[in-house]
């Protein structure tokens, strides 16, 4: 993993061969400051599996790295301040991750067809 000069810049792993994932990244890269998004679907599959983020050596996945981009994309930041906590981020995996491994399904699918 290539490490990114500025320690306080995020970096975030996504699916770009999902569209649903390709989709809402576009909308957040158009509004965000100080985040880098990575590509993961050539990369090992715990990147496509769920949303991975990385800031000072710490990894943040699903909901948590949700929070992350929100915190640095406008428009989002409200939303950030309003879900950051233990309740919210377990009840936003509940509903996440089903919906993540369906993606992460058709992920796999469509690499089989290549």
């Amino acid at each position: 993993m290539n490490k990114i000069k500025d320690k306080n810049k995020i970096e975030v792993f996504y699916n770009d061969s999902c569209p649903v994932c390709k989709r809402e990244i576009e909308i957040y890269k158009s509004k965000s400051e100080g985040v880098e998004y990575k590509d993961s679907s050539e990369m090992d599959d715990k990147f496509n599996r769920r949303m991975h983020a990385f800031q000072n050596g710490i990894e943040y996945k699903g909901a948590e790295a949700f929070i992350m981009i929100w915190k640095n994309t406008n428009g989002f930041k409200w939303l950030s301040r309003l879900l950051n906590n233990k309740v919210c981020i377990f009840f936003m995996n509940l509903v996440y991750e089903p919906i993540a491994f369906y993606l992460y399904k058709m992920h796999l699918k469509r690499r089989q067809k290549k």
